[in-house]
């Protein structure tokens, strides 16, 4: 099982859900290389984090960075979540784990 991702616009309206599914999850998190925002989502089961303001420009910017070690199998996946969460409308991003 992946992890959800519920995005919130500037109003608290629920724009989109996403999922990060278990093996795009598991890619990102072989590497040892973690960023600070990153390392809240590493545990599928115990995640329960939220972003807004400067807390989603960070997971936004950690994921930017990540993006060049992404393996080429998820880039595409990995290239959908960064978009969904980089759109101006996306305010408030919570990450349900399991």
């Amino acid at each position: 099982m992946g992890l959800d991702i519920l995005l919130y616009d500037n109003k608290n309206s629920l724009v989109s859900i996403l999922e990060i599914k278990a093996e795009l999850h598991e890619a990102i998190f072989a590497s040892h290389k973690r960023w600070k925002s990153l390392r809240k989502l590493s545990d599928n089961y115990s995640t329960n984090a939220e972003f807004s303001g400067e807390g989603l420009e960070g997971l936004v910017t950690d994921l930017k960075n990540y993006k060049s070690l992404m393996i080429v199998e998820h880039q595409k996946a990995f290239h959908m979540l960064l978009e969904a969460l980089s759109d101006n409308k996306v305010q408030r991003v919570q990450i349900n784990g399991d």
